[in-house]
């Protein structure tokens, strides 16, 4: 039987310094680039294509869009920096109330991941007001995700989907409207829906 199939492999383009936004330190930092490539028994054979690029800080392994190291403003960044954190708090709060059901597990996993790519650490007591906050606000995803998807490399974008992927999956089953705000979420982000369901079953494979 002949297997064959695709998918991304990093590779180093350069590295250097810089002021990392979730260390706020400066840090070395890698710039990294994904290749999709064409695959026969699992081993790279044919590049494909560019999947992207990002900065990766060698200390607290975070990953950023490629702007990060480039003549801004800190000022700039910070705006960045804090839509981001905003972005991921808001989304992943909305995908843990998709299902109508706030699970334990899925609150212990939102608060791990806004704590490890926001950049300000938020407790058990203010993850719950917080929620109170999400719930009693009519907006979407779009209100905080349409002011940063646009400006995430794709490496970004899929870290934001396998984010909520994670959440989703925290109280062991994918209910039909985690899934449904998950792919609302691609398209703001403008990532095809084909890109999505690779991503889901990627994630789901290696569950099993």
């Amino acid at each position: 039987m002949i297997i064959f199939g695709t998918r991304g492999v990093r590779s180093t383009k350069a590295t250097g310094t810089f002021d990392c936004p979730q260390c706020e330190a400066n840090r070395g930092y890698r710039h990294r680039k994904v290749t999709r490539f064409f695959t026969l028994y699992f081993i790279p054979l044919i590049p494909l294509g560019s999947k992207g690029e990002y900065i990766e800080c060698d200390h607290c392994k975070g990953t950023f869009i490629t702007k990060v190291i480039n003549n801004e403003t800190s000022n700039d960044k910070g705006q960045f920096m804090a839509m981001y954190e905003q972005a991921i708090r808001h989304v992943m709060v909305k995908i843990m109330l998709a299902d109508g059901v706030i699970d334990d597990n899925e609150k212990v996993k939102v608060l791990e991941i806004i704590n490890k790519y926001g950049h300000n650490d938020m407790t058990s007591s203010q993850l719950e007001d917080y929620i109170k906050d999400v719930q009693a606000d009519s907006g979407d995803i779009s209100t905080y995700l349409k002011g940063v998807g646009p400006a995430l490399n794709e490496h970004g974008k899929e870290l934001l989907i396998k984010c909520a992927l994670d959440v989703a999956y925290a109280d062991g089953h994918f209910d039909e409207s985690e899934r449904t705000l998950i792919f609302e979420m691609g398209v703001i982000m403008e990532m095809s829906s084909a890109h999505i369901k690779g991503i889901i079953a990627e994630f789901v494979e290696h569950l099993n």
